[in-house]
């Protein structure tokens, strides 16, 4: 890549730079021009991207070399028979900002440093800002109370979770849940469910009177509109999940119900598989919603590029997110999720039916 540089100073000189994978047949494709207007001296500027490789400049008996290595300080040194040009430059973002002076001893020095040398690449598929960082819990209710239910109660009927995960039967499974192999889940409270923003969360459950734990995540709703117990703090169990922490026969439990002391608190996902992203109707470019499974941490945010602007989309109440007019742009589809953490994971998303795996995962 190559940069112009225009200075006006005492006698000619012209300094091609070119990174030699640029060039072709030693040939510059833009030169460093100092033009000649008796003794006078001035400066300018000018910036230019630092990347791994070799430069020469050269013209006439002024030479001079610049050879970047990433991170590595960089030192250019030249010579010329008619002018005396001083550079100098410094980077900390991955340019070099390099100003020349011109006099009419008839030498000529520089120096360019880079103290980073990186340049921020282009997104590129499946380009993620983790894995980062999950704590190792946060947030819940230190006054929880558990019920359980299984799928036979009506979710069969609808054939899916609140969340939209997939479900099976005999024994109750939801897909992409790993807490006890798909088999311990669990329907959070309204306030907390918030409009989605719990589903595909885990939680760790614990019995304060017997010592109990269990690890859930969350994929349904429980609604207090219907169940009078699902107040803030209650989570509505699978049975599986429930016998590991009480007796089936318990029912409920919880100081609001008068038998036992129940706390719960997220946790990360304990899952080595990547994120997925799934298009509601994948055969639909002009009107579609995305939905975000397999994460370790619950999703706070999805966005989707449009006309080269990220679009902040809506989570819907059963998970799934929709940027404004439903519009993803021309396919392939950019999209970008972020857990509450800030963690995030790109991916550009083909049309096509089923689960579209990442290959990365948020946190660690």
């Amino acid at each position: 890549m190559l940069k112009n540089i225009l200075s006006v100073a005492t006698g000619l000189l012209v300094v091609p730079w070119c990174f030699v994978s640029a060039c072709a047949n030693g040939a510059p494709d833009e030169n460093i021009d100092i033009l000649a207007d008796g003794a006078t001296t001035s400066t300018s500027t000018t910036t230019f991207p630092v990347v791994d490789g070799t430069v020469t400049t050269s013209s006439g008996a002024t030479t001079s070399s610049v050879t970047t290595g990433g991170d590595t300080a960089v030192t250019v040194t030249a010579a010329s028979t008619t002018d005396t040009t001083s550079t100098t430059g410094t980077s900390t973002t991955g340019d070099v900002s390099t100003t020349g002076t011109s006099t009419t001893d008839g030498t000529t020095t520089g120096s360019a440093t880079a103290t980073t040398g990186t340049v921020e690449p282009e997104p590129e598929v499946n380009v993620s800002g983790g894995p980062g960082q999950c704590p190792e819990s946060w947030g819940g209710s230190n006054d929880g109370s558990l019920t359980w239910y299984t799928f036979s109660q009506g979710t069969a009927t609808i054939g899916d979770v609140n969340c939209s995960f997939g479900i099976q039967q005999n024994p109750d499974r939801v897909n992409h849940v790993v807490t006890g192999n798909g088999e311990y889940f669990g329907a959070m409270n309204t306030a907390d469910y918030n409009m989605a923003a719990a589903c595909g969360a885990c939680v760790e459950v614990s019995r304060q009177d017997t010592g109990q734990k269990v690890v859930i995540t969350i994929v349904d709703q429980c609604p207090v509109a219907t169940n009078n117990k699902c107040v803030s703090g209650h989570i509505d169990l699978s049975q599986a999940a429930f016998s590991q922490i009480g007796n089936v026969g318990d029912g409920y439990v919880g100081a609001r119900a008068g038998k036992g002391q129940v706390s719960w608190k997220y946790v990360p996902c304990p899952t080595d598989a990547d994120v997925s992203f799934k298009l509601k109707e994948p055969d639909n470019e002009f009107w579609n919603e995305v939905l975000v499974q397999g994460h370790r941490a619950p999703i706070a945010k999805v966005e989707v590029r449009v006309n080269d602007t990220w679009l902040e989309a809506t989570r819907m109440e059963y998970n799934y997110w929709a940027p404004p007019g439903n519009d993803f742009g021309t396919p392939p589809f950019r999209v970008r999720a972020t857990d509450v953490h800030g963690n995030f994971v790109e991916a550009t998303l083909e049309m096509q039916p089923g689960d579209i795996d990442t290959g990365l995962q948020l946190c660690e």
